[in-house]
């Protein structure tokens, strides 16, 4: 394994901190672009926790928000998300903001208050102790299964090194898991082992897993993406028994040709039923290491195929107007609630250029409930 790791070393050394979660630092001359007079601009609607607050594991960054919204069985919103205090489990080093799972609570998905888990330093869901997850995790789906039970897909990695010339990197290699609440979310048991493996033909890792259910009996689909050296990809799985066991479907969606905002690939993406169809709202990275939103669609949702919206061009970009300057160097990890009344709501997180910024979590919204370009508005 560590010799497949040594062809691609070249290109990881100068990818890994820059854009491996696609989470890039930007340069400040992106910021100008927002300068031009707007209506309204949005601002984070969750930050990183300050020293001595009751929640102390996210003090350095939050991102990645999943959001689950009231139901017959619950009228608070839930935002699940990831971060960490500057390092993760067994004092390594953090390259990605993940870490622990929080958890935020809402009444109208816009004002959040933070929930004080029963984890380390108020986490609802840690790194174990010792096995596949034990270094970092990040919970990037949630959904109930039933009025007392809920069910949360994550991403962990162990301490396996992954070896980058002069360095040895811890983290790398992700896998998928399941955990299980019968406590609204307040507490969570994670099963034995992981649901989904990393896969060397893919990449190093598998994470960042969608779930989409069926009512009508078909089974479960996954999208998930990896890393194989030089681009980003995004895979599927589906499972025929609610999610207890999964296979691999191949390839889903790559990026464009050279010119493309999405060359490098494409990552984290927010999945959801339109109609018969299935909308994908995907980050993707430009050769310059600028991240914008897309769009891609699967005709039917019966299918593996997809094809990108816009003409492949981007659905948002940082500069757009509706990102305040909070996030002028980079916005990620897209997550979209189809909203009663028809209007969308798209979560993502977004940060300044700079190492001393901290990664927060913010929000934008189609009135309409289109997602093409000029759909967007600030949201508060």
């Amino acid at each position: 394994r560590l010799c497949s790791m040594i062809r691609v070393i070249p290109f990881l050394c100068s990818a890994i901190l820059a854009s491996l979660t696609l989470l890039s630092l930007q340069q400040h001359t992106f910021c100008d672009a927002l300068s031009a007079p707007v209506t309204k601009s949005s601002k984070p609607i969750l930050m990183h926790s300050e020293e001595g607050s009751t929640v102390q594991f996210d003090t350095a960054c939050v991102a990645n928000p999943v959001v689950v919204p009231p139901d017959e069985y619950s009228d608070e919103w839930q935002c699940y998300y990831y971060g960490n205090n500057g390092g993760w489990n067994h004092d390594h080093k953090s390259f990605l903001p993940t870490g622990s799972t929080g958890l935020a609570i809402s009444d109208d998905g816009i004002t959040w208050t933070k929930v004080a888990g029963n984890e380390k330093d108020g986490a609802v869901l840690c790194p174990s102790d010792s096995g596949w997850d034990c270094v970092h995790i990040g919970a990037n789906e949630v959904f109930r299964v039933s009025e007392n039970e809920m069910h949360m897909y994550y991403f962990g990695a162990d301490d396996e090194e992954a070896s980058m010339g002069p360095m040895n990197i811890v983290g790398m290699f992700m896998r998928i898991g399941r955990a299980k609440s019968t406590d609204n979310g307040r507490t969570w048991k994670k099963d034995e082992n992981f649901v989904l493996d990393n896969d060397e033909s893919e990449g190093f890792f598998a994470s960042w897993p969608r779930i989409v259910r069926f009512d009508d009996g078909r089974p479960w689909k996954m999208t998930y993406h990896s890393f194989n050296g030089t681009r980003w990809r995004v895979f599927g799985a589906e499972s025929s028994d609610q999610g207890d066991t999964w296979t691999r479907t191949g390839l889903l969606l790559e990026g464009g040709e050279e010119e493309a905002f999405d060359f490098k690939g494409i990552g984290t993406r927010a999945v959801i039923p339109r109609g018969d169809d299935l909308l994908m709202i995907f980050e993707g990275v430009c050769t310059n290491d600028k991240h914008r939103f897309g769009a891609a669609i699967n005709k039917g949702s019966k299918s593996n195929e997809w094809s990108k919206l816009n003409d492949g061009l981007p659905i948002l970009n940082f500069e757009d107007a509706p990102f305040g300057d909070w996030c002028c160097g980079v916005i990620g990890t897209p997550f979209v609630v189809d909203m009663p009344d028809g209007s969308l709501r798209l979560y993502h997180c977004g940060k300044k250029p700079g190492i001393e910024e901290k990664m927060a979590i913010g929000v934008v919204e189609s009135k309409s409930g289109d997602f093409m370009p000029g759909s967007w508005t600030a949201l508060p």
